[in-house]
């Protein structure tokens, strides 16, 4: 009898244990599955603010929003150039462990970023995305090597830096240049 009676509060107890864990992990992946959606919404977003954004920029935005970073490209830097912002070129190499590191500073940096102040763009170095056009700005500006940063404003280069920088250094030289 005890054997019984043992035995049915195990199955109870084993029958409760297993409802209670298949609701938990319905609940896991329904938040994964807003998480995702939710992910998909802000690149929607982003993706539609860089479509606005002064009607302009058509290259691929790596970060920010009213003040993006992108893929570098002729026709953007260009107009960047032209406008009243900051341009900040991001030297980078694919290959190079500085660069993977400092890159995700730079992305935040200008996550952070309010109004329409900056534009920035990664350039490729001596990796195999680098063009002639990309050889010939680098020469230009004096880039020796990767991870180097140059900010430009009204067409003249106030900032050559090749030192690997933090978010608060980003913060720092944004501040200090745009006044």
């Amino acid at each position: 009898m005890k054997l019984l009676i043992i035995g049915l509060v195990i199955v109870i107890a084993g029958g409760w244990y297993f409802v209670s864990s298949k609701e938990t992990v319905k609940e896991g992946v329904m938040m994964e599955k807003d998480h995702i959606m939710e992910g998909e919404e802000v690149m929607m977003k982003k993706e539609g603010d860089a479509m606005i954004m002064e009607g302009s920029f058509t290259g691929k935005v790596i970060a920010g929003s009213s003040s993006p970073l992108l893929e570098y490209n002729t026709k953007d830097y260009e107009m960047a150039l032209k406008s009243d912002r900051l341009v900040v070129l991001y030297y980078y190499a694919s290959w190079c462990p500085l660069c993977k590191i400092e890159f995700k500073s730079t992305r935040a940096a200008f996550d952070a970023l309010e109004g329409e102040d900056v534009v920035g763009f990664r350039v490729h170095f001596n990796d195999g995305s680098t063009t002639k056009e990309m050889e010939n700005l680098a020469r230009e500006y004096g880039v020796a090597y990767q991870h180097t940063k140059v900010f430009i404003k009204d067409g003249e280069r106030v900032l050559k830096s090749p030192e690997t920088w933090g978010l608060a250094r980003y913060a720092e030289e944004f501040t200090n240049n745009l006044k």
